[in-house]
């Protein structure tokens, strides 16, 4: 019964209604009476009302927000505000105050002046998926050209948002703008697998890219997807694609190679195609122990081999070609490498000439196969009198001017008579032309470099009268000897080197034996003493000449510093002098005293217990130790040499920078050999102080920090920080408490002590060639 009922209510109220429309009303009100009660309403604010651009309408915000609706709705979800107000004859500023009442919902949008509702982005997105399943692929900014769209706002609110529901596609990883299908991203790797199985050797990836036609970072990131049979070099411009096949014969021919060779050079490498041979053969060798050089790499059988071949020929006292036993592609500079680093543990035990190891043994052989030779020499030397001939020559020359420096007088005469006894005493010594290589010590004291006889020197002064008489062996000599058995073994190349190298030891034992025998037929009351007038004076000279040099050196470093220097040196040279004069006038005057090296106690005693005659000039030698002046130092020992009947030599400036050079090869010799880490610091920090000045210098232990900070101007940044670094190493281990802290501070130190040594063998290399 219900449905009736409403039905009838229906038929019921239409016809009420179509009764008040064909009645006629009673009272009618004018058009303008209308307008006056609406405005009056309005003023008294009772309704809310928008005129109509043309003022003969009204509406209510309500219902201009349903014609909005509308509108946007007959144009298919998208309206321009301007064309809607013209559409709607209402100003534009009434549309954009309602505005913000239609886009709250979030279904309609205000974009770039468009209203846009949300069934307007859905037909957008199925046009994009049509044209994107029809092309393969789109971008964004083919898409804001289309629809006059911001393309922030295509891709966030379109493209992104309905991706995978209305678009079907994926979205680049590489270029969020571009999107592709499924089908179409297939054929692209298709397309890149075919390109990439064709290829036998390394190709550039534009190549690649420009077969295939399409953009080089689809390619990268497609390329990861498709387990291509090879790899890429990079992902940069300029990258190559390097097949697995190329690759496989590379690292075949490579190992085959070095199997046969155990060495594999950089050129070959690199015409493999290789642009890192070193890194390389890192990587494919990386279980091999290897030695990289300049040129090439050497394997561990190489090593073994030459380690083998020195061992025997140590043991059969024999010698070694150590270019026979290597690659022909090395280069010199390879092989001095490889040389330097092979002799390391037996330099004691070989000696090196040009590219040859020879044992000690068999270089003793030939020096002994010379020894009949330099005995007749100096034999013949000393029967002949031109031994003993030179140094009265000598002598006379020293005392003609000592002559014309001192006063004629009876104290002077007594003490030149003296000097000439004690000279003629050592009539038979040693004199020589050559300066003989002995052991470094750790003052590097030239002054106990010095041979025994008291002519040395002397000698050396006299060479530019008579160098012949002072070379009793010579070179040519050597030769003569040693030719034959050298070109029995195919190594006549090398006699002039071995001939050099044996002249000046054999020219010393020939001196030795020619002094003795000249000792043997001179008489001397004085032979037993220690130490003569002559020798005491060559001493001297070399202590003072010694100074000179070290003084020179230290003034190279900054004024405020030069005092602490000054104080060092004359407390240890300085010492030294002073106490040569004390042993020498111990002799004078028959004291007696123990050992040759004086303490200052024992020095103090000396002087105390001396005549006056030598007393007071040593007391104020003694008194300048201290003064740190260098010129009040030079004036007593003046007057010391003086009251001693002695001359201060001439300085040779060219013997002097012999000195110099012997000093700096001494302080390396004596670097390679040493395991103490201060010491090495030490000794690098003078070494490379006398290589780059080419002057050297005598310092403590404390003033090492003030020398490396002197070397920073003269070193490059690298390898000033290498031995700045040792040395905070160095303090590190010094000043260490506890035991863990100083053992792994020793380990380190250790581990960069070969570099520093290394250092200073480069500062050298560098600053002399």
């Amino acid at each position: 019964m219900a449905p009736s009922t409403d039905w009838d209510e229906i038929k019921r109220l239409a016809a009420d209604f179509q009764k008040a429309q064909l009645s006629s009303t009673s009272q009618r009100l004018s058009e303008r009476n209308c307008v006056e009660i609406v405005t009056k309403l309005i003023e008294l604010k009772l309704i809310d009302v928008i005129f109509t651009t043309d003022g003969k309408e009204y509406l209510t915000p309500q219902q201009l927000i349903k014609e909005i609706k509308d509108e946007l709705y007959v144009h298919g979800g998208r309206i321009n505000t301007v064309d809607l107000a013209k559409d709607l004859n209402v100003d534009l500023s009434q549309i954009n105050a309602n505005i913000g009442e239609i886009i709250k919902g979030k279904e309609v949008q205000l974009v770039s002046g468009y209203l846009i509702a949300h069934y307007f982005l859905e037909k957008i997105a199925q046009e994009i998926n049509e044209k994107l399943q029809l092309q393969g692929h789109i971008s964004v900014g083919e898409l804001t050209l289309q629809y006059d769209l911001p393309a922030e706002f295509l891709q966030n609110n379109i493209l992104e948002r309905y991706l995978g529901k209305i678009i079907i596609g994926r979205q680049d990883p590489s270029e969020a703008r571009n999107f592709y299908t499924e089908q179409y991203i297939t054929r692209l790797k298709a397309k890149i697998r075919g390109a990439l199985m064709g290829l036998l050797k390394p190709t550039p990836i534009n190549v690649i890219v420009s077969h295939c036609n399409m953009p080089d970072r689809l390619f990268l990131s497609l390329f990861d997807e498709i387990h291509a049979p090879g790899v890429l070099t990079g992902r940069q411009t300029g990258a190559l694609y390097v097949p697995t096949c190329y690759t496989k014969s590379q690292n075949e021919w490579v190992m085959s190679f070095y199997k046969q060779n155990n060495y594999l050079e950089y050129d070959a490498l690199t015409r493999l195609g290789i642009s890192d041979p070193k890194g390389y053969v890192k990587r494919i060798l990386a279980n091999e122990d290897l030695t990289f050089l300049g040129s090439c790499v050497i394997g561990l059988q190489i090593k073994q081999q030459l380690e083998t071949a020195l061992e025997e020929c140590v043991a059969s006292k024999s010698y070694l070609d150590v270019v026979s036993l290597l690659p022909s592609v090395l280069s010199d500079s390879d092989i001095e490498n490889i040389i330097e680093t092979l002799l390391k543990t037996s330099a004691k035990s070989t000696i090196l000439f040009d590219n040859t190891v020879f044992s000690n043994s068999f270089i003793e052989n030939l020096k002994n196969s010379c020894m009949p030779m330099v005995q007749k020499l100096a034999e013949d030397v000393v029967k002949s009198q031109k031994y003993q001939q030179f140094y009265i020559e000598k002598q006379l020359a020293k005392t003609a001017d000592l002559s014309s420096q001192t006063h004629v007088d009876h104290k002077a005469e007594r003490r030149e008579e003296r000097r000439r006894k004690a000279a003629s005493g050592k009539g038979g010594g040693g004199t020589q032309g050559r300066e003989t290589k002995t052991k470094a010590v750790k003052k590097h004291q030239r002054s106990k470099q010095v041979t025994h006889d008291s002519d040395s020197d002397e000698a050396s002064n006299a060479n530019k009268k008579a160098p012949t008489q002072l070379e009793i062996v010579s070179v040519e000599n050597i030769e003569e000897v040693i030719k034959e058995a050298l070109e029995n073994e195919g190594l006549d190349d090398l006699t002039n080197q071995i001939a050099e190298y044996l002249q000046g030891c054999l020219n010393q034992t020939a001196l030795a034996i020619a002094k003795e025998m000249a000792e043997k037929l001179l008489q001397d009351a004085n032979q037993n003493r220690k130490q003569t007038h002559s020798s005491a004076q060559d001493r001297i000279n070399v202590l003072v000449n010694d100074i000179k040099l070290y003084e020179k050196g230290l003034k190279m470093l900054p004024s405020d510093q030069q005092p602490q220097y000054i104080k060092y040196l004359l407390k240890t040279f300085g010492g030294d002098t002073l106490a040569e004069f004390c042993k020498y006038a111990a002799n004078q005057c028959n004291l007696s005293f123990k050992g040759d090296v004086l303490t200052v106690e024992q020095r103090n005693k000396i002087i105390n217990d001396l005549s006056d005659e030598y007393m007071k000039p040593l007391k104020a030698l003694n008194a300048t130790l201290t003064d740190q002046n260098m010129e009040l130092f030079y004036q007593a020992v003046d007057v010391c040499l003086s009251e001693c009947g002695m001359i201060l030599k001439k300085v040779d400036k060219k013997k002097d920078k012999l000195l110099v050079q012997n000093h700096r090869e001494k302080l390396i010799a004596e670097l390679e050999n040493c395991s103490d880490p201060a010491l090495v610091l030490h000794l690098s920090v003078l070494a490379i102080f006398t290589i780059v000045t080419q002057n050297m210098l005598h310092a403590s232990g404390r003033q090492v920090p003030l020398i490396i900070l002197f070397l920073k101007s003269h070193l490059k940044g690298e390898d000033f920080e290498r031995i700045q670094q040792y040395h905070d190493l160095v303090s590190k281990y010094l000043t260490a408490n506890e035991d863990d802290e100083k053992v792994q501070a020793e380990d380190k130190l250790k581990e960069e002590m070969p570099s520093i040594k290394l250092l200073v063998s480069e500062v050298k290399k560098n600053k002399l060639n």
